[in-house]
């Protein structure tokens, strides 16, 4: 049974307000219910702002504040979250609710795809690789995005795979998660008929490429590449994701998903003048 706790006064930024609690509440009682042995005593609503927490902070797990449950118990749940996937779920639920408060479907016809290399860690060292454009010797961040910028699919891997070719593996994981998206936008690092037309063939889906225009020079903002730039900008705020810290690229993925719920919470319940002050 998850706590009904009542956490009137907020210790952290992070923490989850009571309506923000009461949103994402159902969603973990449909995706993780407790239905065999001892009932369950932990705290879930502590345990998520335990996770919020070190996502937003970029804390290791063994420097958790001792004002939360201990970091082999939060640890665990989020270990748990990320092999059954429950955190890329949670995300998707939220995405659909603040698309419906928005007036949108729940389910996008357009999105937008781009990568982020980030430096590794250490801990990161396997799966990495060097990014000869960017250079950046890491991994890559592959997001889909949809038309307002709210993540749909994240897929990690070493930063030396070359955009064209994993997005048949980022575009094949967004098409297992919905299949509403009828057209996705790239910039030119996705160009080439044979991906143009394998995603028309697999997905019935256009993949259109947005160019630089000719003879302008300098920045301008080109059409639809703009939002998931944004989107990277938004993630970038949670210190987790300042490098790859992570051992396992499933957990790399979700951290982003972490990183994205939260801000998702915070536009469904419009707590973002909150979250404003606490960045400054």
């Amino acid at each position: 049974m998850i706590s009904n706790n009542s956490h009137s006064t907020k210790r952290y930024p992070s923490d989850l307000s009571d309506e923000e609690w009461k949103v994402i509440k159902p969603i973990f009682e449909e995706l993780d219910p407790y239905t065999t042995g001892r009932p369950r005593t932990s705290d879930l609503r502590e345990i998520l702002n335990a996770i919020f927490y070190l996502n937003k902070t970029g804390y290791p797990w063994r420097y958790l504040p001792t004002d939360f449950p201990s970091y082999s118990l939060v640890n665990y749940y989020y270990n748990k979250w990320t092999n059954n996937r429950i955190l890329e779920q949670v995300n998707a639920a939220l995405r659909r609710r603040l698309r419906e408060k928005k007036d949108r479907t729940p389910d996008p016809t357009g999105a937008i795809i781009d990568s982020q290399s980030v430096k590794g860690s250490p801990e990161s060292a396997i799966d990495s690789g060097f990014d000869g454009g960017k250079l950046v010797k890491g991994r890559k961040r592959h997001i889909i995005v949809d038309t307002m910028g709210y993540l749909l699919v994240v897929w990690v891997h070493a930063a030396n795979i070359f955009d064209g070719k994993a997005a048949y593996q980022v575009i094949s994981n967004l098409f297992l998660l919905l299949h509403t998206v009828k057209i996705i936008w790239a910039d030119g690092a996705y160009s080439g008929d044979e991906l143009f037309k394998w995603v028309l063939s697999e997905f019935n889906c256009t993949l259109e490429v947005v160019n630089k225009k000719k003879g302008v020079k300098g920045f301008h903002v080109l059409p639809h590449r703009w939002v998931v730039e944004r989107t990277f900008a938004w993630l970038g705020r949670s210190r987790r994701l300042s490098k790859d810290y992570e051992r396992n690229r499933s957990s790399s993925e979700a951290q982003v998903y972490v990183a994205s719920s939260r801000l998702l919470l915070r536009n469904i319940c419009n707590t973002q003048l909150t979250y404003k002050l606490a960045l400054s």
